[in-house]
């Protein structure tokens, strides 16, 4: 697989009758159709069906583990046997008699109210926490659910995106988690990346086979919970998926250093899995004392992205939970050092030391933000005129709405695209072009990419259509039916 990020556009020259540009469709434009509608203008029940309807590319920064909402955890904590823990509200191991057993519906209300705060963060401010806090720590508390439920939470993400027809993502999970952090482990830590590569290295080809078979089985389970193989498919069926591999930056160094070394092989062996990613609180002591460390590792076993794409959580800091030496340099190591072609939130562009410089370079060479609105605002209480994106676009820097973590915001993507509107200012053209981001900034195969851009433009047109607008094609291309 070719991994090198091609920015292509579907091909063919657009036709052009008396300074009047052709409809979507390949007839004329019909008669008082509106080049571009007025989002602004529009009321917010508007506004919310315009963003569902209208395709918008793909989602490239979601979490697997955080994208069902906590209705279905309790629905697969109650299948599973799992117990909830009334006070830590949390689900917990299999019950022992006289355990409150989880239930999607017979829970007690109040229970179930609880529960779904617990998890998610609709009151950020939820048991006296931060919506910092109360993100971060979520995780914790569905972390019991069995790992054979990735087949169930993929099938959630396929279906979910297609009904907002949207039929391309990148999922962020990790396979072989414990496996790879044991493989550092045993390895020891040196600074010396070559020998710790080396002695990692024999236990890579079993990890890469155990995730290819841990893939195998989740995506089986998916298809079959989606009906694929059925006349009844769900639209979900669809839906094309790749894989990130989500690595963690908070476990001792050795470990990082073998799920990336993990990833790297992955990536390079099975063409569902495209990149590298590093997650877990960027404030996190661990995280701000390695971060450079962490940059050179993935620089080092990435070829600084040139050989193993790279899309790194970077920037998503304030000055409530970092110092500005911190704050002045997280991003420009993740472009510069480790090779990142995407970066996940970039809030805190602006604070680095150069920022004019980096947004520069960053438009220059290509590299895209992934934009989390509503996580932004919830976690670090950045929103609306503060939140940078309305500069980068300004700037030229490539940008893409995404969700990051759907079911723990209790929104979807569509609501990202309604939100940019809202605070940022985001215009039907900004809407469009982040669409068309999510696919040509995706880390797909040539072909692929060739194969998603033209079905986007296909289903752009017939949405164009249906809301008689004058074709947004690029200059020079005309859609095929």
């Amino acid at each position: 697989m070719n991994h090198t990020r091609i920015l292509v556009a579907v091909a063919v020259a657009a036709l052009l009758l008396s300074g009047c540009a052709s409809s979507i469709v390949g007839r004329p434009a019909a008669r008082g159709a509106s080049a571009a509608p007025d989002l602004a203008a529009m009321s917010a029940a508007e506004l919310t069906a315009f963003t569902r309807a209208m395709p918008k590319g793909g989602e490239l920064h979601i979490h697997l583990a955080g994208a069902a909402f906590p209705e279905l955890y309790l629905t697969w904590a109650a299948e599973d046997g799992l117990c909830i823990d009334t006070q830590a509200l949390s689900l917990a191991p299999p019950c022992q008699p006289g355990g409150t057993l989880a239930s999607a519906r017979g829970l007690d209300a109040g229970l179930r109210s609880a529960m779904i705060d617990s998890l998610t963060t609709r009151r950020p401010d939820f048991a006296g926490r931060t919506g910092h806090d109360q993100f971060f720590t979520a995780f914790d508390r569905f972390g019991a659910t069995a790992e054979h439920r990735r087949g169930d939470m993929l099938a959630d993400v396929m279906a979910t995106l297609a009904a907002q027809n949207t039929f391309y993502v990148e999922v962020m999970w990790m396979p072989q988690s414990r496996a790879s952090r044991a493989l550092g482990r045993t390895a020891g830590w040196t600074e010396a990346h070559a020998a710790l590569e080396g002695r990692i290295a024999p236990g890579i080809p079993a990890l890469v086979q155990a995730s290819t078979e841990e893939t195998d089985a989740a995506e089986a389970d998916a298809r079959e919970l989606l009906r694929c193989a059925t006349p009844a498919a769900d639209p979900g069926c669809e839906v094309t998926v790749r894989y990130l591999v989500q690595t963690n930056r908070l476990v001792a160094l050795e470990e990082t250093f073998a799920q990336l070394q993990l990833g790297v092989a992955l990536v390079a062996a099975d063409p569902r899995w495209v990149g590298l990613q590093l997650v877990a609180p960027e404030d996190h002591p661990n995280a701000l004392i390695n971060y450079r460390r962490h940059m050179a590792m993935i620089g080092y076993l990435s070829g600084r992205g040139r050989e193993t794409p790279v899309a790194l959580h970077a920037g998503e800091l304030t000055l409530a939970y970092a110092t500005p030496q911190d704050l002045g340099f997280h991003v420009s190591e993740a472009v510069r050092t480790a090779g990142a072609s995407r970066i996940g939130h970039g809030v805190a562009i602006p604070s680095e030391d150069g920022a004019v410089e980096l947004v520069a370079e960053m438009a220059r060479n290509g590299v895209l933000v992934e934009v989390n609105l509503t996580s932004n605002a919830v976690i670090l209480e950045v929103a609306g005129a503060e939140h940078p994106v309305s500069w980068l676009r300004a700037s030229g820097v490539p940008v893409s709405l995404s969700t990051d973590d759907p079911g723990i915001a209790r929104i979807d993507l569509s609501h990202e695209y309604a939100r940019a509107v809202r605070e940022t200012g985001a215009t039907y053209a900004d809407l469009v072009a982040s669409a068309r981001n999510a696919i040509r900034y995706g880390f797909l195969s040539a072909e692929d990419q060739r194969r998603e851009l033209a079905r986007f433009e296909r289903l752009l047109a017939e949405f164009e259509a249906s809301q008689g607008l004058v074709s947004s094609a690029p200059e020079g291309v005309l859609r095929q039916r």
